[in-house]
């Protein structure tokens, strides 16, 4: 083991000592039925918007778009989104979507673009709702409605998201 790992080592085993005389336990909390509900829907969101994201780099023979998910810790520490948060984006080269849950059981889907600033780089428009989706588990499965109640399919949002972030 290097010197390096070595102290890493030391410095973790020194932390779970202390956890353990201070009597600290990780336990993992079970998630409320809504909570589980709108996880479901964006782990479904993430997926097929990876599979969009892959297909489209695929077939346009160049990597333009990628996706990537949000930890927790990130959406409660940089945009003050209390509890255990979901959320991923898509970039593009000029735009970019923010898929993020909303309490209890909704998904707000953002889009902002990126604007050239001349010589000195790009600045971001101010993010606009695209569309704000709610999630409702019905015999086990899981409908998609928008803001006027009207039935969702996620393939046909995440193809106008792609369309979208793609242009």
């Amino acid at each position: 083991m290097t010197e390096f790992q070595e102290e890493i080592r030391r410095i973790a085993e020194e932390a779970r000592k202390r956890r353990s005389d201070n009597g600290e336990r990780r336990t993992k909390i079970a998630d409320p039925e809504n909570i589980r509900e709108i996880k479901d829907a964006m782990k479904g969101f993430f997926s097929l918007a990876g599979q969009g994201v892959k297909a489209y780099n695929e077939f346009s023979g160049e990597n333009i778009l990628f996706i990537y998910e949000f930890p927790s810790e990130l959406l409660t520490l940089f945009l003050s989104l209390p509890g255990r948060r979901m959320g991923f984006c898509i970039i593009g080269l000029e735009r970019f979507v923010f898929f993020l849950d909303e309490a209890p059981n909704q998904i707000l889907v953002l889009g902002q673009k990126k604007q050239g600033m001349g010589v000195s780089g790009l600045i971001l428009s101010k993010a606009i709702q695209l569309i704000k989706i709610t999630c409702i588990r019905s015999e086990g499965a899981l409908i998609f409605k928008d803001n006027t109640g009207a039935n969702l399919n996620p393939e046909d949002i995440v193809k106008h998201i792609m369309r979208w972030v793609s242009e």
